[in-house]
């Protein structure tokens, strides 16, 4: 099973949430994902992660308005994981 790293960035102000996730992307260990939490979207963030080999899924969140699930596609654990549990279906 997969281990969830959670973040809440919704306190902070631009440019601090996209900072913080990058610094915790540089430290993720195999088979972590992160579940971010955050008042808006973080639309930039989402072209920087899909250049560096991660996956990011957004939804309206319970706790925050919205809640990201990032993870790096290149770890087999986590990968699958997350695909199973937070991608889109694709059927």
């Amino acid at each position: 099973m997969a281990r969830e790293i959670v973040v809440d960035v919704s306190d902070l102000e631009a440019p601090q949430p996209f900072e913080v996730v990058l610094k915790q992307l540089k430290i993720l260990g195999p088979g972590e994902y992160i579940h971010m939490l955050h008042r808006k979207q973080p639309l930039p963030l989402l072209q920087v992660l899909e250049e560096n080999g991660y996956a990011a899924v957004m939804h309206k969140g319970d706790s925050r308005p919205w809640e990201i699930f990032i993870w790096n596609t290149a770890d087999p654990l986590s990968n699958e994981y997350c695909r199973s549990h937070f991608a889109p279906d694709s059927s």
